[in-house]
């Protein structure tokens, strides 16, 4: 399958799936990023659901693609730096890269922006979701409008958060085959508390992890083959998709990489690119 880059065998790529209403509204204190100018068991199983976008509801996510197909999600966090997962560049090279930004369609329509180079965070682990974040680094600014936007990141992630209701987006395929998968899906799910999500992962839930979705009856959340999207609270990008058990699952979370960790990392990375 050309959508997925990476053997599903070693780590997961994910998908959007839900029939919830989509939302990203709650109401969370945040700053915005700075800006350059101014599974436990791995599964491909797939699932039906999410609802279709128009990428101005969420200007902010990109297609990360290699050879000119989509290998990822992303998301923009400056004009010129993308946040994506690391296990979505373990095998790639920059100058094989690009991401399309500006369209809810993650094979036509927006622009086409090369990539300059890739940074994995230093406690990633090659062909794994340890410390899974990923910036990339594009050759030409992005010019923003209502169809790009960059996205806040959050700078704290504290009790109150749990069970709020956030927006996960991505390209995910369905197991309808008459369901179109080429445009932009998102879906409601719920931040779950560490200690909930480690109860349910024996402990494999770190500090560099968050996890959401429906924990007591399943059926939205993530899926296969869209990892590097963004997991949105309010105005402000919480998570990074990243890995989980199944599609879905009741008892079985959806786990993320936590931005809040990473935050020192990426402003460190985007403050030393500034000329």
């Amino acid at each position: 399958d050309d959508a997925i880059k990476l053997d599903p065998a070693a780590l997961l790529h994910l998908s959007i799936a839900s029939n919830a209403n989509v939302s990203s509204n709650a109401n969370i204190n945040y700053i915005p990023t700075v800006h350059p100018s101014s599974s436990h068991t791995m599964s491909n199983s797939l699932i039906v659901g999410g609802h279709v976008v128009d990428i101005e509801m969420h200007p902010y996510q990109v297609s990360v693609r290699e050879l000119n197909e989509h290998i990822c999600g992303g998301s923009i966090i400056t004009n010129r730096w993308v946040l994506t997962a690391g296990h979505c560049v373990d095998d790639t090279i920059a100058a094989y890269m690009n991401v399309r930004v500006g369209s809810a369609f993650y094979a036509k329509g927006g622009t086409i922006h090369p990539v300059d180079s890739v940074t994995t965070h230093p406690d990633h682990v090659p062909y794994s979701w340890l410390a899974d974040f990923a910036l990339l680094q594009l050759k030409h600014a992005i010019v923003f409008s209502t169809i790009a936007q960059p996205i806040a990141l959050a700078f704290r992630l504290d009790n109150a958060l749990s069970d709020r209701e956030c927006v996960v987006t991505g390209w995910g395929r369905t197991l309808n085959e008459e369901e179109s998968f080429d445009k932009l899906r998102a879906v409601q799910i719920p931040l779950v508390s560490r200690v909930l999500c480690n109860a349910t992962y024996e402990g494999k839930i770190d500090q560099t992890m968050i996890c959401a979705g429906d924990f007591v009856d399943g059926g939205k959340g993530s899926c296969a083959y869209d990892s590097g999207g963004p997991l949105v609270c309010g105005d402000m990008q919480v998570g990074i998709v990243s890995w989980g058990k199944g599609c879905a699952m009741p008892g079985y979370p959806d786990v993320y990489s936590s931005v809040l960790y990473a935050r020192a990392w990426i402003n460190s990375i985007v403050h030393n690119s500034i000329e």
